[in-house]
């Protein structure tokens, strides 16, 4: 295959926007660079990706600096770009880095005294272009950190979970004591971000897919649970309204509202593991659908979409427990009261009154993480009138293991009395 070109990237992407590179990583001007090896089939649906290693110097000390990113660019296909609405979605990305993270950044450098562990779990952005036509993205490729994508397939284990939920703590936590203690600041940042994914405007996009994922969780429902009051409740939740009751989900603004990340299964969780493969830290990528929005969105998502039935039964409290110690953890390092912004009370509240949207969310999440990778549609073969279904065209599946991983967020979610 040949070597990328940056018209490849971007009509935008040029010399100048390495310099911007290793500018914003101190340096003073790039003096080369050479492509690395792009992602595999199915990785994205929104853009394209590329890695590029950067050389740079600083002057007038003549340091030299090596600076490796990973770009998303828009897809080159009109009709995908169309189809997966990219222009939204990059739009939002890149106002969540250039917008929220300075803001959070402001905010944190703002504190006296200032905080011992400031949250910092996300990759830098280097550069970043956004008209609608032309947007690109270049972020720290944090690979070469060590920092690693778990098997989308797979189940999580509890200490990966226990370290991700943690990780989600000091995200939110950062959040909430923004909130807190700079309210005004607080609100300008999230006015930056747009829903992108439940809204009026995008129900025509949406719908005929979410009919699908319907359909295939009701037959996981029905085979796994039949003649229960799991199959009774699950089919009440997975009705018409469904959409609506999405819409207001991310909608309503709570005392636990925050940046959300809002896509928090597990690939965009990169993980750093020690020599022995025990998780020490994780890195946040892809915010893409980033929101204003309950603490509850996302917790729900990782806990439907990425752990097991039996992590869940018996590490449930664990889970939500690491997550709040490490929330009031850095709130408290951030000067606020971190019992009074966010307690287990609070957050048990919270779970009952928005946990089911990790099940809205789930029944499409668990079926597009079990698909078989020669399963993944041609993204570039996308045709002019494509929708949706077309490329995510989902079916019921056969395997009684798939039908139960789907089912059992159901049965979790009934136990815990967010669904009724």
């Amino acid at each position: 295959m040949a070597e990328p070109a940056f018209a490849d990237i971007s009509a935008k992407f040029t010399e100048a926007t390495l310099d911007e590179i290793i500018q914003n990583a101190g340096g003073t001007k790039h003096t080369s660079y050479k492509f690395g090896e792009g992602g595999k089939k199915g990785d994205s649906y929104l853009s394209r990706v590329y890695r590029l290693c950067v050389y740079g110097v600083k002057e007038p000390e003549g340091k030299q600096l090596e600076v490796n990113v990973v770009i998303k660019g828009m897809p080159d296909n009109l009709h995908r770009r169309r189809l997966f609405r990219s222009t939204d979605f990059f739009r939002n990305e890149i106002h969540f880095y250039t917008k929220v993270i300075p803001a959070i950044e402001a905010f944190q450098a703002s504190r006296q005294p200032k905080p011992k562990k400031p949250f910092t779990e996300y990759p830098k952005c280097y550069a970043s272009l956004c008209d609608g036509v032309n947007d690109f993205i270049a972020l720290e490729d944090v690979g070469f950190r060590g920092y690693r994508s778990p098997n989308r397939q797979n189940y999580i284990s509890l200490e990966d979970a226990l370290l991700t939920m943690r990780t989600m703590g000091r995200y939110h936590g950062v959040a909430l004591a923004f909130k807190a203690l700079d309210a005004d600041n607080f609100e300008k940042a999230a006015g930056a971000l747009e829903e992108t994914y439940y809204g009026e405007h995008t129900r025509e996009w949406y719908k005929d897919f979410l009919q699908l994922a319907q359909k295939v969780a009701l037959d996981a429902v029905n085979k796994t649970f039949p003649n229960t009051k799991y199959e009774t409740l699950a089919t009440n939740f997975l009705q018409p309204q469904l959409f609506d009751d999405l819409i207001n989900l991310v909608s309503t603004r709570s005392k636990l509202s925050v940046f959300g990340h809002g896509d928090c299964w597990t690939p965009n969780f990169l993980t750093r593991y020690s020599d022995d493969g025990a998780p020490q830290e994780i890195i946040i990528i892809d915010y893409q659908l980033a929101r204003c929005a309950s603490v509850a969105l996302d917790v729900s998502f990782f806990i439907y979409s990425c752990t097991s039935q039996q992590l869940r039964e018996e590490h449930y409290e664990k889970l939500l427990r690491a997550y709040l110690e490490s929330a009031q953890a850095l709130i408290t390092d951030l000067g606020g009261d971190a019992e009074a912004v966010i307690s287990w009370e609070t957050l048990q509240d919270e779970l009952k009154q928005f946990g089911r949207f990790g099940c809205g969310m789930g029944i499409e999440s668990l079926p597009m993480s079990l698909i078989e990778d020669d399963e993944v549609a041609d993204l570039d073969a996308i045709v002019e009138n494509a929708v949706l279904t077309d490329v995510w065209n989902i079916k019921p599946f056969e395997q009684p293991a798939k039908q139960q991983r789907i089912a059992e967020i159901f049965k979790h979610a009934i136990d815990q009395g967010y669904i009724k």
